[in-house]
């Protein structure tokens, strides 16, 4: 279950990659995960099973999981609230910041009850999960 609560964060944030209107359609496509943190501790990228985050301008789709995301202000790092919709993390508001760099994305979900996270580190002892991404051609 654990696992699965990880993949809508993943899934949330390749698709808001920017805070202009371009930017959720460069998000769309799918990513496969290529570093992953939990808590200050490294995540195996075989726990995703192979599983690759699929993005359109407001939806997304990991492991199960299904969703939309919206992103939240014009600041900097952007930020998006991620929304289950079904799967493990239906339900579930996820707040996270994102940064697009090309065919990397990189994400930092606040999976526990914290603050949005405001840099992209995943600190010993708490719930953020951070997640690197590789736009798959």
């Amino acid at each position: 279950m654990r696992l699965s609560l990880l993949a809508l964060p993943i899934a949330l944030s390749l698709f808001a990659c920017s805070a202009d209107e371009s930017a959720a359609a460069s998000l769309a496509g799918t990513w496969a995960p290529q570093v992953a943190k939990l808590g200050g501790a490294d995540l195996p990228i075989a726990a995703f099973q192979g599983s690759n985050l699929i993005l359109t301008e407001d939806t997304y789709e990991f492991a199960g999981d299904q969703g939309t995301y919206t992103r939240v202000g014009s600041g900097k790092p952007a930020q998006m609230d991620i929304l289950g919709q079904s799967g493990p993390n239906a339900g579930r508001t996820i707040q996270a910041i994102y940064q697009l760099t090309g065919d990397q994305l990189k994400v930092c979900y606040q999976l526990g009850e914290g603050a949005r996270p405001t840099a992209f580190e995943s600190p010993a002892g708490t719930q953020v999960f951070l997640v690197g991404y590789q736009r798959v051609p």
